[in-house]
């Protein structure tokens, strides 16, 4: 039996987004696929909790102490000549520490070196103190070693040609780099207050860093 043409075919509709794609309204639910998610109480419990999160670590980092810290590189020097003699080697090459925490760091069997791929060329003797705020200078001395009289000559110098520097921990923790510029006769690069580092004629192994002076 052929149908009239006032008659309406109703097609079958799969699910709700076939018969809102279609311009109809839908009243009731389809079971075919249960939607699984959170529900907003469910998402404004999770936002509270990384918030507190987020909250509690960055309180952390503000209050540590800075005892947490590490000794640095703070100055160094590649062509000197009449800026700093050493009473026994002259004229050497050097570089100084300093230790920006609030306690004294015990800096036995660290490293230091100009050559990644050889991490402890100069390692610091057993009973190397570097008190809270204070400075450490090597000496950069070429061929002259490290003596019982004098541990702290690393037995190689620095190229005036710039290079990088390395100071290590102990297990081969890498605590601070330094990128040495070429730098002029009796110059030095040094730390700045924000921790920058910037080219000075005004050198102060062992002391604070001083610019202009």
């Amino acid at each position: 039996m052929e149908k009239k043409e006032s008659e309406i075919v109703f097609a079958p509709y799969e699910s709700e987004e076939d018969v809102i794609q279609d311009g109809l309204s839908f009243e009731g639910e389809f079971q075919k696929e249960e939607r699984i998610g959170w529900s907003k109480t469910q998402v404004i419990v999770m936002i509270a909790i990384a918030l507190v999160g987020i909250l509690v670590i960055g309180g952390l980092i503000v209050f540590l102490p800075r005892s947490q810290g590490h000794p640095v590189i703070n100055e160094a020097m590649s062509s000197n000549e009449a800026a700093f003699v050493h009473p026994e080697y002259g004229s050497v090459d050097w570089v100084e520490l300093y230790n920006p925490t609030d306690r004294d760091i015990d800096m036995s069997g660290y490293g230091f070196t100009d050559e990644i791929k050889k991490q402890y060329k100069y390692t610091f003797p057993e009973g190397t103190i570097l008190p809270a705020g204070g400075y450490l200078v090597l000496y950069c001395t070429g061929g002259t070693a490290a003596t019982d009289a004098d541990p702290y000559c690393t037995g190689f110098a620095l190229s005036q040609e710039g290079e990088q520097l390395y100071l290590l921990g102990k297990n081969y923790l890498e605590l601070d780099e330094l990128t040495l510029p070429m730098l002029d006769t009796d110059t030095a690069y040094a730390r700045t207050d924000d921790g920058r580092f910037a080219v000075t004629d005004t050198v102060t192994p062992g002391e604070a860093n001083r610019f202009g002076d």
